[in-house]
């Protein structure tokens, strides 16, 4: 035992990275028992257990991990959701938390199987239709952070509701994005670019379930391989599932396939510079989805290189921080970009 104590930070490093796995999963199962969402009322362990006829000591562990959380508080011997979680219970919100969770759960699991058999890799290459679905869901977020970032993007808004307006999905997955996008907008229609079949498929499904199949299309090609004549008005391009050289090389498509002053955000990792085990593991994650990560700076020198105007990066949403960059409108737009890549 001796030799396990010369460096007990390690260990102790180690046994939170456990705590933290566990109390993770505890997240996930009350997530997926339906408990979160049956706390609409303060209510004991023995109540929620009757009422999704789950064992009440399950219950009462699986929201004490949520209490350090500060998302349930005890009163007595009753469970209330705090306010601050309350948005998280039921919803749109609730959706895409969920959704994230099980998409950690499920990729991180295949991670594991991968690295056992020795064919973990670079590139997302998933099929398994749950994972695909959670993972999309996640894009959820979207909303959220469209919110914050297209009012700020100088007339944006105005394109999007006029006639005709387009926007391109790069690296679609199953849709979501898009789905979201012409749900707000009702002039809006989308070109989904996804390569994977599975996800084309339950893309395509979900674009019909939601009434929008004359305004959704999924094409079966990389944005390497997009045609750059159609005239978008808005793009957006997930940074950490391409790899650089397909990323420049899909940016310069887009950046002319896009209309004059149409806008392209970029989705990537937020890699923090003051917390180095996260910033680590979304290292791992974006190289594991083929990308790798990218600091704010060089993204935004490699969009002003391509010739890109107006290159921007927004604060943080969860894991993820968005960027934005425009279409010159003008000459005077189209000379400084050629300075640009010339620099």
């Amino acid at each position: 035992m001796a030799a396990f104590s010369t460096n007990p930070d390690v260990l102790s490093s180690i046994a939170a990275l456990s705590s933290a796995t566990w109390a993770y999963a505890g997240l996930s199962a009350a997530f997926e028992l339906g408990i979160v969402r049956a706390l609409d009322a303060p209510a004991s362990a023995e109540e929620l257990g009757s009422r999704l006829d789950l064992e009440p000591t399950l219950v009462a562990d699986l929201l004490g991990v949520l209490i350090p959380l500060g998302a349930v508080e005890r009163r007595g011997d009753r469970y209330a959701l705090t306010a601050e979680f309350e948005p998280f219970r039921s919803g749109s919100m609730a959706k895409v938390m969920r959704a994230g969770v099980r998409s950690d759960h499920l990729q991180t699991a295949d991670a594991l199987r991968r690295a056992r058999d020795g064919s973990l890799a670079p590139g997302w290459a998933h099929r398994d239709p749950d994972l695909l679905v959670a993972q999309g869901e996640t894009a959820g977020l979207f909303r959220l952070a469209a919110k914050h970032v297209l009012p700020s993007l100088p007339g944006l808004r105005e394109r999007l509701e006029a006639p005709g307006a387009r926007f391109l999905d790069v690296g679609a997955g199953v849709g979501v994005l898009s789905t979201e996008l012409c749900l707000v907008y009702p002039e809006v229609s989308a070109a989904c670019l996804e390569p994977n079949g599975t996800a084309r498929g339950i893309g395509r499904e979900r674009a019909i379930e939601h009434g929008l199949e004359d305004r959704i299309e999924f094409l079966s090609i990389g944005v390497e391989e997009l045609e750059t004549s159609a005239g978008y008005d808005l793009a957006l391009i997930p940074q950490p599932f391409l790899d650089p050289a397909s990323f420049d090389a899909g940016a310069r498509r887009v950046l002319r396939a896009l209309r004059p002053g149409g806008w392209l955000l970029v989705l990537a990792l937020d890699v923090p510079e003051n917390d180095e085990l996260t910033a680590a593991s979304q290292r791992v994650r974006a190289r594991l989805w083929g990308g790798g990560a990218v600091g704010a700076d060089e993204l935004i020198d490699r969009l002003d290189r391509i010739g890109y105007a107006c290159s921007r990066a927004h604060p943080p949403v969860g894991a993820y921080r968005m960027f934005a960059a425009q279409r010159g409108t003008g000459v005077g737009d189209e000379r400084a970009a050629v300075q640009t890549r010339a620099a």
